[in-house]
């Protein structure tokens, strides 16, 4: 498809980086439990609905494969508050942790080959150079979820709290930020180019305009890839970039669906664990796949690829 048929599908233009109201600080909770240890903002205790309907899923254009493991929609309630950081984790957070452990990195990471339209890994590709333009500021990237885990043993230790990855409930209900709808600003995505990193024609004309991506609405932003974390506005809970920018893991072990959810919100630690799955969606993938409720394709704790970080969570006393 050419670049001026993607501009057809262009949906409303972003407002400029960093622009709308921002949650008042008033009413946001954080703290950081040491000098490398990221923002985390304190969440309320309480109860929602998490998953999704089939009319959310038939509404966003949600195909079986990934909509089925939204189902069926569940209460959860947290008894007590508990943590979640305020961003994603960035190059520089990551960095701190390589250097103290000398944690080695990836040789490879799954980039998007524009002459096949497919993805697949690729040598000396890493966090360090994921194959696009990153300042420390961006979110780390390139993050396989055993990395992610060892990130969260390492910031353990140096901080004296146990941090972890937040569980599929935590992270959605942290991502709704107590709102029912299928992002945190409604039922309709064309917001999201306002308030979110979500696909854009950038992106599209960057990864070669690959027919797999010819359907989609796109956001008219002529950025491309990731952006520094924060670059749009907080949720009402304070958290940024719960919709975009990077995919995030789940602590959660891969389940179908929801019917083996807990109802406190802990994490499945039972059931499918050599494979996890993301929240969030990233700079590249199609709106439907960046809603609250979704659950994204279950993967290998081992793979690394160029839109995948992470973020972190505690509990709390």
């Amino acid at each position: 498809m050419s670049r001026f048929a993607f501009l057809l599908l262009v949906c409303s233009a972003l407002l400029p980086l960093g622009s709308g109201a921002e949650t008042p600080a008033s009413k946001v909770e954080s703290f950081r439990d040491c000098r490398d240890c990221p923002d985390m903002v304190v969440i309320p205790a309480g109860e929602a609905t998490l998953g999704s309907t089939q009319e959310e899923r038939t509404r966003a254009g949600m195909i079986p494969l990934f909509g089925d493991r939204e189902e069926p929609t569940y209460r959860v309630r947290f008894a007590k508050h508990y943590a979640i950081g305020r961003t994603e984790i960035t190059r520089a957070q990551y960095r701190a942790f390589v250097e103290a452990t000398h944690y080695p990195d990836a040789e490879t990471c799954g980039v998007h080959d524009a002459k096949t339209d497919t993805w697949g890994p690729r040598p000396g590709y890493n966090w360090r150079k994921p194959g696009y333009e990153q300042g420390d500021d961006h979110p780390a990237v390139c993050i396989s979820y055993n990395e992610a885990v060892a990130y969260t043993q390492w910031l353990s230790k140096v901080s004296g709290k146990t941090y972890r990855l937040p569980s599929d409930a935590e992270w959605e209900y942290a991502a709704r930020a107590g709102t029912k709808t299928a992002w945190y600003w409604g039922d309709a995505p064309e917001e999201g180019c306002k308030l979110a990193n979500i696909l854009t024609v950038g992106t599209v004309i960057a990864l070669g305009s690959p027919p797999s991506l010819a359907d989609r609405m796109v956001c008219s932003s002529p950025h491309s890839f990731t952006l520094p974390v924060a670059s749009f506005p907080p949720n009402a809970f304070g958290l940024y970039d719960m919709v975009g920018n990077a995919f995030e893991w789940a602590a959660d072990c891969n389940s179908p669906n929801n019917t083996d959810a807990h109802a406190d919100g802990t994490a499945r630690t039972t059931g499918d664990c050599a494979r996890h799955y993301l929240k969030g969606g990233a700079f590249h993938t199609p709106f439907w796949l960046t809603r609250s409720a979704v659950r994204g394709a279950p993967l290998v704790p081992d793979l690394h690829m160029f839109p995948i970080g992470f973020r972190v969570a505690r509990s709390l006393d």
